[in-house]
């Protein structure tokens, strides 16, 4: 019997789409069963090798648990929002709104070409209006939503208000950057901005002024995924690092509940390590260092509090805010030499690169415990997202400390002694301490909380848990995205617009060439500029938020 694909393929596929045998119905008498394969971005190009790869294997288990008798989703979309269809009609002066539906067109072809069993019907696409109305739905949630500690859980804002006005910040244990405190009485009194400016400090979806990697050519913030050597990925442009006003998702309050839900998951060990380090969860002191002649002190966190006597130098990042303040006159020279240098490299080159760079401000921090003078340098391999953005040298104990002490000529101060752990590495929390005046002839750990205990008797620091994660950036000064459903009064105060007023559409323009820091859509002033001096925001979110 002879196989003729050229017949049996088209006849089917033709039948499977006339009789919609692929749809996927209620049916409470059928076990359940979803199977989800990851929406493809609509590129240009079509389907590549790696996308059947998944989707066979996903199809195959689909039919199977079809014929098991189970009632199977097995749905497909595309993640159509995003730079690569936006820099595409920017490049060949199509609309991304239309090359994107052609390429859709095109995949969806060729995913039926491999005979693949989706219910079309369930189709998502991420720049359809009906799909993203939930897309901004989910940010107000987030806006209009803080997370309580103590709970565990998010709650509404309104909520965080009445304790404002009847308990202050008293009692409030919330994941927030708030710092401070205040009474009832004065949360009542202050104008509607500055209540408006302290939420925006524990909303899970809020404005601040970030670090990001900023592409001049591309004119919009980066990922740290989209920068190789320097450059963007798309176009090889040059990125540099600079301070913007953005979204940000408050991604870090869920750390914990991030990795207790490791624990309930069924991954491989390895993927579950992969994760946990990402989130990267730590538990240290924070400590406040006086400055010589500044009234100003310097944060730094420590998981090795117990080596504060093997301090010879503080490392600042580059960006920190206080580095033009402390830095003398006789080195201004030499920091702006090193800043204008750092400017072009990316966080992920700053975190890998094992060239040995920084400079010295000229100012000197004070030993909380001895009272010396500690020299205060900056350098790239200090991060200013990470913790404090400022650290203290322990070269006797770090690596990458005692790289920076061997190329600056710093002192090296032996503080633990690990004679008695044979095979214990530079970094290992084991040994006596030594040369560390009230610590000495303690182990490590009865040190670490020996330490924590006096900082808080001086009122120069606490314990404190710490995370590698970070909050995730969310706003791109682009046109191919979801618009923000936030308009701004004149005083620059952040409202969420109604739900009932949702989607808020993106606006059709043939102008949506990016440039000086803003979206295009800042140049609609019809659509930006509302009745009442109400202003819109004209940034988009990311292409992750769909």
């Amino acid at each position: 019997m002879d196989y003729r694909p050229s017949e049996i393929e088209p006849k089917w596929r033709t039948y499977w789409k006339e009789h919609k045998t692929y749809a996927v119905h209620t049916d409470h008498s059928k076990p359940k069963y979803y199977v989800l394969d990851m929406f493809p971005y609509p590129s240009g190009a079509g389907l590549h090798v790696g996308h059947p790869l998944g989707y066979i294997a996903s199809d195959i288990l689909s039919r199977y648990k079809r014929l098991r008798g189970f009632n199977v989703l097995h749905p497909m979309g595309f993640d159509a929002f995003g730079l690569p269809a936006e820099q595409y009609a920017i490049d060949n002066g199509i609309h991304p709104a239309d090359s994107t539906r052609e390429n859709i067109a095109r995949y969806k072809q060729q995913l039926d070409n491999l005979g693949l069993s989706y219910d079309w019907d369930r189709e998502v696409q991420t720049c359809d209006p009906k799909y993203y109305r939930w897309t901004q739905w989910i940010f107000l949630q987030m806006f209009n939503h803080w997370y309580d500690t103590a709970a565990g859980k998010a709650r509404p804002v309104g909520e965080l208000v009445e304790h404002f006005n009847t308990h202050g910040s008293d009692g409030v244990q919330a994941a927030s950057t708030f710092e401070g405190t205040f009474t009832a009485e004065a949360w009542q009194s202050m104008s509607v901005r500055e209540q408006q400016d302290i939420l925006m400090n524990f909303r899970l979806m809020y404005r601040k002024v970030g670090y990001v990697n900023w592409c001049e050519a591309l004119g919009t913030v980066l990922a740290n995924d989209e920068v190789i050597n320097g450059v963007s990925e798309r176009g090889g442009h040059p990125v540099e690092i600079k301070p913007m006003l953005q979204w940000s998702m408050r991604i870090t309050a869920y750390a914990d509940r991030l990795l207790r839900g490791l624990d309930t998951v069924d991954y491989p060990d390895g993927l579950r390590m992969l994760q946990s380090n990402w989130i990267g969860r730590s538990e240290g002191a924070q400590v406040f260092f006086d400055l010589e002649h500044s009234d100003k002190k310097l944060e730094i966190y420590t998981t090795r509090p117990d080596t504060v006597f093997g301090a010879t130098f503080m490392v600042l990042a580059p960006e920190h805010d206080l580095v033009d303040e402390i830095t003398t006159e006789t080195q201004r020279g030499e920091i702006k030499n090193y800043l204008d240098w750092v400017k072009s490299r990316t966080e992920r080159e700053r975190q890998i690169e094992k060239v040995v760079s920084g400079a010295f401000t000229g100012a000197h921090a004070i030993h909380p415990f001895t009272g010396a003078k500690i020299p205060v340098y900056i350098s790239e391999y200090v991060l200013k997202g990470y913790g404090t953005g400022a650290i203290m040298g322990v070269p006797a104990d770090d690596e990458r400390d005692l790289r920076f002490a061997e190329k600056f000529k710093l002192p090296v101060v032996h503080i633990v002694d690990k004679s008695m752990y044979p095979g214990a590495g530079m970094e290992d929390k084991v040994g006596k301490m030594i040369n560390s005046d009230f610590l000495n002839g303690m182990e490590v750990k009865e040190a670490i909380q020996e330490v924590i205990n006096r900082l808080s008797e001086k009122g120069i620091g606490r314990r404190r848990v710490q995370y590698k994660l970070r909050d995730a950036n969310y706003s791109r000064q682009r046109y191919w995205g979801e618009p923000f459903p936030i308009v701004y009064d004149s005083e620059g105060v952040a409202h969420a617009l109604p739900e009932n007023e949702l989607p808020l559409e993106l606006p059709h323009t043939t102008e949506f060439k990016p440039g000086g820091g803003k979206g295009p859509l800042a140049q609609l002033g019809h659509w930006a500029s509302l009745p009442g001096g109400m202003e819109r925001d004209t940034d988009t979110m990311p292409g992750f938020a769909g």
